[in-house]
């Protein structure tokens, strides 16, 4: 057919319109990777410069929102959580951007607190990046008042410190992202990526409530080239981590219910109650000593290599600190620190969660439970196959079901799944992160091969996005500033420069040439956005020669001939390359 594109200009012979351009010189492929952007290193200079004269603006900002208490657990935190979202909410009306803000009720069983997410958009231009970048405003619980010195919902500046709840691993990096960005606007007047925010309040439950609605939104997501989120692997001095993997999981339930078909004599013994047969059964999945009892568990999984090593032995991460953080007794493979770090980084895990039982409305009924569930969880790691698991899993209490001779019923199933995520770990964003890295901090990044993180929204974003785009877990704490921890704290300096840090990469993204994305978005090239002045649309000199596009297979016409078919058609347009491109023919 031929397709007259969206100008009605195109006039291509094609085999559908995904084939079509509708025009060069409109499509960003057009263009040499030079000519789609003229941002200058003085750019990058001007933005940093007054992202520093606002620094202290930024750290008041950032003190206003330590101190609402947006606890993730607590129907009664609900009014200060929906407050810290509303003023992000402000923030990047101001700054510009498109912001939808979503009100999710809670579908979990045993959650009564309603979650918020923000879908928000920056569109400059379609020659450039899209960036989405993920972030939340909830926090953990304080948990015990002896492990805090300060008080964790305001913020406390002490000897070059930031102390507070979240300044480290929620707020502080989510807020320092719109900082960057608000101070990279005013000082330059556009951003030289697209940027498009997933901000949540539920990540500490699981982010039930994200997972929930992006299935409705995949034209949010679909022409995405890089997810970037920020992680706490700082895991030495001057050596940040950025690993390439993500894990995925598998949830399952295991049911054990009384089988009243069963003989008497069979049930009247200990053993064989349900209780007894739900512990035989999970006992029987992994032991404090040997770990995971599952055969083959660890089969298709690649070892870690020499660089893996040397960064596990860099690493400042030792088995007594994660004991006392979370008061745990003892631990799996804690003989050493490189075996902890291989088993917790690098390997599949096993984790019991839950057991569940309906206890009776008074502890002097002799109760005996007749249903139990269990709900436990494998962690995979990229290689594994989900449906390999699941089969292992199956299979061995299948095995165990029968060598301990149980009686009652046992019902298996999976309730949740997510496949792992592995990457390139010479993608160009990465190389761009380097750069980035190098610029402001002076050290080498470390990128493992087998070495994981675990963020499991990361994953669902990546499904919808670009076939060929990227996520980035960005280094912005210390190792030792989990989420969980008491006197949660980020150097000043540090913060600063990870202000510049983000000024910086996103500077370092614009350089890198994205494709075309008219192939899963019809007509994206003809998008208008923010961009003013910098658009490839204008990278065209005005004395350049310009010449028509003729049709596919067409003979040229004579001049005569062109003079008569305009005479015929008074509105018939060439499509020129160059800025005056529509010009009517004379």
């Amino acid at each position: 057919m031929i397709c007259w594109g969206q100008r009605k200009v195109c006039g291509m012979l094609c085999k559908d319109e995904s084939f079509c351009r509708c025009g060069i010189g409109e499509c960003i492929k057009d263009f040499a990777k030079q000519d789609r952007f003229h941002w200058r290193e003085t750019d990058l200079a001007d933005a940093v410069h007054a992202a520093n004269m606002r620094g202290q603006e930024f750290l008041h900002n950032l003190d206003s929102m330590i101190q609402i208490q947006s606890i993730s657990k607590g129907i009664e935190y609900e009014t200060q959580t929906k407050q810290s979202i509303e003023r992000v909410e402000q923030q990047l009306l101001e700054m510009g951007y498109t912001v939808e803000m979503m009100e999710v009720k809670p579908t979990v069983e045993g959650s009564e607190q309603t979650e918020y997410v923000i879908f928000a958009e920056y569109f400059s231009s379609p020659a450039k990046t899209n960036v989405v970048i993920y972030g939340y405003l909830d926090v953990p619980p304080i948990g015990p008042e002896e492990q805090w010195t300060h008080d964790p919902f305001k913020m406390t500046r002490l000897d070059g410190m930031l102390y507070g709840r979240g300044v480290a691993t929620s707020k502080g990096p989510i807020m320092a992202w719109i900082y960057a960005l608000d101070a990279w606007q005013k000082e330059i007047g556009d951003l030289p990526v697209n940027v498009r925010f997933v901000i949540e309040t539920s990540h500490y439950q699981g982010s039930q409530g994200l997972r929930g609605i992006i299935h409705d939104r995949p034209d949010f997501f679909r022409t995405v080239d890089l997810i970037i989120h920020c992680s706490h692997l700082w895991i030495a001095d001057h050596a940040p981590m950025v690993p390439t993997s993500h894990t995925g999981y598998i949830y399952f339930v295991l049911e054990v219910q009384e089988n009243k078909a069963a003989s008497a004599e069979m049930t009247a013994r200990t053993e064989h109650e349900p209780m007894s047969e739900m512990c035989q059964l999970m006992n029987s999945l992994m032991d404090i000593k040997n770990g995971v009892l599952v055969k083959d568990f660890n089969r298709h999984v690649m070892p870690p290599t020499h660089k893996d090593w040397d960064i596990i032995c860099l690493a400042e991460v030792g088995t007594m600190e994660f004991k006392e953080t979370y008061d745990i007794e003892r631990l799996p493979y804690e003989r050493t620190k490189q075996d902890y770090l291989k088993h917790k980084w690098c390997l599949p895990r096993l984790s019991i969660h839950d057991v569940l039982v309906n206890q009776p409305t008074s502890i002097r009924n002799l109760y005996k439970p007749t249903r139990i569930v269990s709900k436990f969880s494998v962690l995979l790691v990229p290689d594994q196959s989900m449906e390999y698991v699941r089969f292992l899993i199956k299979d061995h209490l299948d095995r165990a079901y029968r060598r301990l001779k149980c009686v009652h019923i046992a019902r298996l199933r999976v309730i949740d799944q997510l496949a792992p995520l592995n990457e390139s770990r010479h993608d160009i964003f990465r190389k761009s992160f380097k750069y980035a890295f190098n610029r402001v901090f002076e050290c080498k990044v470390h990128i493992p091969d087998t070495i994981t993180i675990s963020l499991p929204i990361v994953n669902e974003l990546r499904k919808f996005c670009m076939p060929t785009a990227h996520t980035l877990a960005v280094p912005f704490a210390s190792v030792h500033h989990r989420p969980y921890t008491g006197d949660e704290s980020i150097s000043e300096t540090m913060y600063g420069q990870n202000l510049e840090l983000f000024l910086t990469l996103i500077y370092e993204m614009a350089m890198e040439a994205v494709d075309c994305k008219c192939k899963v978005e019809k007509d994206y090239c003809f998008k208008s956005g923010h961009g003013s002045g910098r658009d490839f649309r204008h990278v065209v000199d005005e004395g350049q020669h310009t010449h028509v596009i003729l049709e596919m297979d067409a003979p040229p016409m004579t001049k005569k001939e062109k003079r008569e078919t305009v005479k015929r058609s008074e509105d018939a347009k060439d499509v020129l390359l160059g800025d005056d491109r529509e010009r009517t023919l004379q």
